[in-house]
């Protein structure tokens, strides 16, 4: 019988996964923000409010990074 893919596994009951996170301030809203997965693989990537709020509007706001993890 093939070997099932550890995300289909009935037998695995339990998953512990880390993220760690560096975020650098640039402006009072401009961020920047890098992430990996137990140290793997890290991404680079900047939020910033808009001009209404104080922010440059330079890239998207936090809510929308919150939005669009929750469509994922």
């Amino acid at each position: 019988m093939p070997r099932l893919p550890e995300g289909l596994d009935p037998s695995i009951t339990t998953r512990q996964i880390t993220f760690e996170a560096d975020v650098t301030s640039v402006t009072p809203f401009l961020k920047l923000a890098t992430v990996s997965r137990e140290g793997a693989s890290p991404q680079s990537f900047a939020c910033d409010e808009g001009p209404s709020l104080g922010g440059l509007g330079s890239a998207p706001t936090p809510l929308m990074y919150f939005s669009a993890a929750l469509a994922f």
